[in-house]
């Protein structure tokens, strides 16, 4: 009787671990499944729109719709000859942020046409947000006018100037590496892609009454990033 104790008892033990194994890889699985279908996916951002990390910009030859650059279309270096960089104001936030407040503001999307994310949104860092405004080739909706000036005179400029906004506020902190990065790598892309010289590269303050995209916004090693002598 002592005997068949002591052997029985091994055995409970074993069946009472694999119980609790079984339950615990359960709920791993459970939780895992969880994870994965409640992660935020940015590129349902506005609808579907397309995304690009700064390592998918591989040149103006390989540049499409699902590498970041929008359509091949032949007379892409007809509509565009001027870049304009920006911040958005905020340091957490996204294009469907963004996005939201320009509607508020009366647009019907966001303003940009490209929007590279800080890691702090749906957008990781150094990833770029393709609107849908480059897909469909529209005017830009991002240069303010300037006090007393003509409203005329920004959007003549928005209607030839590719619109590109930094995630976060330049005139309180930096910029992250990666953003910087994917900033200067989409720009000389679509410098190339569009023959648009150095010169017409623009920050926003240099074209409005606004410090976007900031004073911490790295402008002497982005000029000279853009004139080849950047590291």
């Amino acid at each position: 009787m002592t005997k068949q104790t002591q052997q029985a008892e091994p055995t409970g033990f074993n069946y009472r671990t694999q119980i609790v194994w079984i339950a615990f890889m359960a709920c791993m699985t459970v939780f895992g499944l969880f994870f994965i279908l409640t992660k935020p996916n940015p590129s349902h951002a506005l609808g579907d729109l397309p995304l690009a990390s700064s390592s998918a910009l591989l040149g103006p030859d390989q540049a499409g719709v699902r590498d970041g650059f929008g359509p091949q279309r032949a007379d892409l270096k007809d509509s565009w000859s001027t870049i304009v960089i920006h911040d958005s104001g905020f340091y957490f936030d996204d294009a469907e942020d963004i996005a939201r407040r320009h509607m508020a503001g009366g647009l019907q999307d966001v303003g940009y046409h490209f929007v590279i994310g800080n890691g702090n949104g749906s957008l990781s860092d150094g990833q770029i947000f393709v609107s849908n405004r480059w897909d469909l080739q529209l005017a830009g909706a991002h240069v303010a006018s300037r006090t007393g000036a003509d409203p005329a005179d920004a959007d003549e400029i928005n209607r030839v100037a590719v619109g590109i906004c930094l995630v976060g506020n330049g005139e309180q902190s930096t910029f992250t590496p990666s953003q910087t990065q994917a900033l200067a790598n989409l720009v000389t892309s679509l410098q190339s892609r569009l023959d648009i010289e150095d010169g017409a590269v623009h920050l926003h303050s240099d074209l409005s009454d606004v410090r976007s995209p900031g004073r911490f916004f790295p402008a002497a090693k982005f000029e000279a990033h853009l004139a080849g002598t950047g590291n």
